[in-house]
């Protein structure tokens, strides 16, 4: 009969609770294999961490030297990367908006100011567009708008009409005639 009680002894050796190992930092498929050689089943759990690389443990539960039955379930929580986000549209927004909008996502905003026919402060373009998924922490350029390009006015004090504003309106400006009385010649 000492047969008997050499398996009876195994079976309860079997049911002995067995203490969680440490699987932080470690690639995924390492943990598991550690996991299922500790006798218990594994779980994976994949979630963005932006300071884990990808593939590799940053948590588990239960916590490590905790002791448990063969069999339970060990859960990893595994890194999938940084996380990602969606650029939102921010074209037509103040630049403060804007700004606002990109570090709310956790994105960062280079601004360009440009010249352009919007209201100074206003966002005229951005890149990437919206709807583009980015990892965290990337930068989106916007261009703001300065105002026009200011254009000097060429003197044409002395000139005629037609060659002053010829010169003008070659400048990019519009003229307006207005006659007034004068000691020089009329025109």
């Amino acid at each position: 009969g000492w047969f008997v009680y050499d398996d009876v002894r195994d079976r309860i050796d079997a049911n002995e609770p067995v203490a969680v190992d440490n699987y932080t930092g470690l690639l995924e498929q390492n943990a598991v294999d550690l996991i299922v050689g500790d006798g218990f089943e594994a779980k994976v759990v994949r979630r963005p961490n932006a300071d884990v690389q990808p593939r590799y443990v940053f948590q588990q539960e239960p916590e490590p030297g905790t002791r448990l039955p063969k069999d339970s379930i060990v859960t990893v929580i595994v890194s999938t990367g940084k996380p990602k986000v969606s650029v939102p549209f921010v074209v037509g927004t103040s630049r403060d908006a804007a700004v606002a909008e990109l570090t709310q996502r956790d994105l960062e905003a280079t601004v360009v100011e440009v010249n352009s026919e919007r209201q100074s402060g206003i966002v005229t373009a951005q890149n990437p567009r919206a709807g583009t998924v980015l990892v965290s922490g990337a930068s989106v350029r916007i261009n703001v708008s300065k105002g026009p390009k200011p254009i000097a006015v060429p003197s044409v004090v002395g000139s005629t009409y037609e060659l002053a504003a010829a010169q003008l309106q070659a400048a990019g400006f519009t003229v307006g005639r207005v006659d007034v009385e004068s000691s020089e010649t009329a025109g």
